[in-house]
């Protein structure tokens, strides 16, 4: 069934989802009124270096622990040289945030300290739950997107703190090397939080991964990638639409964001001059909603005929892979990592282009007429540097990742991701199972134990769904009859061949994607902590509108 049609579907009421899965929802009133703003012209691009986050040092050490004291900052930075500063929220005053690298076994406390202004940077929805007077409209609260840890230390959305308080956070990092990432989780405004320039990079690292001769120091380059939207002042613009691309109107919430300017560690536009050699990338997309399907090109425009350097994913949300699988294009949903080896050997002279040809909205389900503009390119490597030294780098070998099997789950536990609509067709938020953020607890896993969870999604939104505490491991997709799903309350009936993950997706992950009238299907075994988590679509339009809930591990 098309997306047209399945909206179609939807209004007409034939079943309708809602006898299911959809709470009652009342409509909005309120025409959207397109905002007003315009890309800043004469903004040449590759003519700024790419920023390399500086990595935060601790301020004190103890037996067993490193010892990090981070604020939280208003501030203001040029995104462009062309441009004036901007003005931008930012942990130790840097956009992205400094990068901790952190070895496994050994502790980090961090003392988190809020020293944002009293009014937010853009207007805050207060109809949104967690939002309604008299919560402040600014708070935060600082998540480690990946990490195994404690509940009192995860971030989780209600444990907001305003400015001129702190916390204070351990993460044992009792887990393997990978590309973990920090960012505000603070109820119903992740999404204005993480756009202003609150997230930032978290390495982790084991002795496994540090005797690979992978490429390090200053070969090993963390890229975060986002999209961005600027007035004609060069400020920060955060203009949300409805699913059809019309704008809301100015504070209101919206199911979507799509900026028009591709940013990389904070720069418009960027390029690194590299050496004819092994490289490792560590790759984040950080954006609010949109994806990225990212390709290195050695044509020189966007509408040539693409010249590809192929390239090997090592690893990727929750560390190594079984082993280096070979890739011409990689699919970054929001949240998702990639950590990538590229080889510019035999390109001396020549210019990579880091490309996408992701729709937005992904999966692109609205072709006839594309509703927001396309990021095809984001930065440029060039290969103009001579080797600076005789040492060589190397992939790694294969290592033994024992795969879990559908025979060790204890239980099923069955997801329905849901978009609730008003009389015109416009989002009134979606949710999971139709329940809200508040409402009581459903999930109740054992500590120890291995579950299959299914995510059933019928939107016509890939959502990128991520669980607090944990990762897994992505069994399988499958697709489903929406029709059958529909008429007869709920049964799902799946459909075609079992898909099994992809060799890039053969590891570990923390969020995974599942695609409209698709099932994903994941091994899941809640082992560290007992304590309440939460699992929520990574988009943060959604996550900000009930597309989260809570999740308790119990001994």
């Amino acid at each position: 069934m098309s997306s047209t049609s399945r909206r179609e579907f939807l209004k007409l009421g034939v079943g309708s989802v809602s006898a299911f899965v959809l709470a009652a929802a009342e409509g909005r009133s309120g025409a959207a009124a397109e905002p007003i703003f315009r890309t800043p012209e004469m903004i040449d691009r590759f003519t700024d270096p790419l920023p390399i986050p500086e990595k935060l040092k601790p301020y004190g050490k103890r037996k067993d622990a490193d010892l990090f004291r981070v604020r939280m900052v208003e501030f203001r930075r040029q995104l462009h040289s062309q441009l004036p500063p901007t003005r931008l929220w930012g942990y130790e005053g840097q956009y992205p945030g400094p990068t901790f690298e952190a070895l496994r076994g050994r502790r980090v406390e961090v003392e988190w300290e809020n020293h944002l202004p009293l009014e937010h940077l853009f207007p805050v929805d207060t109809h949104l739950h967690g939002a309604m007077p008299p919560a402040p409209v600014v708070r935060v609260v600082p998540h480690v997107h990946g990490s195994r840890t404690d509940s009192l230390s995860d971030g989780l959305p209600e444990k907001w703190f305003v400015p001129g308080a702190s916390v204070r956070y351990q993460y044992p990092n009792d887990q393997p090397a990978a590309t973990l990432w920090y960012h505000d989780h603070a109820m119903s405004i992740t999404r204005l939080n993480v756009y202003a320039g609150l997230s930032g990079f978290y390495l982790l690292r084991d002795p496994q991964e540090l005797s690979m001769n992978l490429p390090s120091g200053a070969y090993e380059i963390p890229l975060a990638l986002q999209d961005r939207m600027l007035d004609d002042g060069a400020q920060l613009l955060y203009a949300p639409t409805e699913d059809d691309g019309t704008a809301v109107p100015r504070g209101m919430w919206g199911p979507q964001f799509f900026g028009n300017l591709p940013l990389v560690n904070g720069a418009l536009y960027p390029y690194l001059a590299v050496e004819p050699r092994l490289y490792r990338l560590r790759v984040l997309n950080s954006s609010n909603s949109r994806f990225f399907r990212l390709f290195f090109n050695l044509a020189q425009s966007p509408t040539d005929i693409p010249s590809l350097v192929r390239f090997h994913q090592i690893g990727s949300d929750g560390g190594l892979l079984p082993k280096p699988a070979p890739l011409e294009r990689v699919l970054l949903g929001p949240a998702e990592r990639a950590d990538l080896i590229l080889d510019f050997s035999g390109l001396e002279g020549r210019t990579v282009t880091l490309s996408n040809n992701a729709p937005a909205p992904f999966p692109g389900w609205s072709l006839l007429r594309p509703l927001h503009e396309p990021l095809p390119e984001l930065m440029q490597f060039r290969v103009t540097l001579p080797r600076s030294s005789a040492r060589t780098f190397s992939l790694p070998a294969p290592i033994d990742l024992p795969r879990m099997k559908a025979s060790d789950a204890v239980t099923t536990r069955d997801f329905v991701l849901s978009e609730n609509m008003d009389d015109k067709g416009r989002s009134l938020g979606m949710q999971i199972d139709g329940k809200a953020y508040a409402d009581a607890v459903t999930e109740l896993p054992k500590l120890g134990s291995t579950e299959m969870w299914r995510f059933i999604n019928t939107t016509d939104d890939t959502h990128p769904m991520h669980l607090h505490l944990v990762q897994f491991q992505v069994l399988e997709r499958r697709g489903f009859d929406f029709g059958v799903f529909v008429r007869q309350q709920g049964k799902l009936q799946l459909v075609g061949a079992s898909r099994p993950p992809a060799p890039n997706e053969a590891g570990w992950k923390d969020t995974a994607i599942v695609n409209p009238n698709e099932v994903l299907i994941l091994l899941v075994r809640f082992e560290g902590y007992t304590g309440r988590y939460v699992y929520h679509c990574h988009m943060a339009e959604h996550e900000d509108n009930d597309m989260m809930r809570p999740f308790e591990v119990v001994a």
